[in-house]
């Protein structure tokens, strides 16, 4: 919940499905997934050669699906849309 100290009210975040799926984080990061999924898709399609992380490593997938690792990333937290999305 959200206080509007001005007038004391409160938001209600909720947490169900909204009716708009670009208001509803779990629809975004579907949507974002299914991009990204396309886009290495169609890409390796094409003959070029894609770079992504995967398993906390940066690798290089060329287009007859060798994977190649690049470097090990630096561990960080995993990216919270909805914690983004809500920032005060």
């Amino acid at each position: 919940m959200i206080v509007n100290t001005k007038s004391e009210k409160l938001a209600v975040i909720r947490k169900g499905k909204r009716k708009d799926p670009m208001q509803d984080s779990r629809s975004l990061m579907q949507f974002a997934s299914e991009s990204s999924r396309t886009a290495i898709r169609k890409n390796l399609e094409a003959g070029v050669s894609v770079v992504y992380e995967r398993d906390g490593y940066l690798v290089e997938e060329s287009p007859d699906h060798q994977v190649k690792q690049l470097k090990k990333l630096k561990e960080s937290p995993p990216f919270n849309l909805r914690e983004y999305l809500c920032q005060g």
